[in-house]
């Protein structure tokens, strides 16, 4: 199953919706920021219409697949860069692993 172009926009639109989500979900519970709940409540409903529009080309194994293993991957990323949290290096392992299943899922 090759994914179009248009699909892995969408793919990695709707990854960076869900970690942006996170993030802002993370700095409201650290700093109890409305503006940050604010803006997870605006964006999460994009997101899961990314993520349905993603379902209509692809079946929903490989859409849930695809878009969770990119916001594993991103989570842990923000986690180091944003919030300064300690990553591992079996966990940045994890993640070569993690883009490794992504590129997997895509070959016929």
């Amino acid at each position: 199953m090759k994914i179009n172009l248009m699909v892995w926009a969408v793919v990695l639109l709707c990854a960076a919706l869900f970690i942006l989500c996170d993030g802002l979900s993370a700095h409201w519970g650290k700093t109890g920021s409305g503006r940050s709940l604010a803006i997870v409540m605006l964006l999460s409903p994009v997101g899961y219409f990314a993520f349905a529009f993603i379902n209509t080309r692809l079946n929903l194994a490989v859409t849930g697949a695809l878009v969770n293993t990119i916001v594993v991957a991103g989570a842990v990323l923000v986690g180091a860069f944003v919030f300064k949290e300690e990553v591992s290096k079996a966990q940045y392992l994890g993640i070569a692993l993690a883009l490794v299943a992504v590129t997997l899922l895509n070959v016929d």
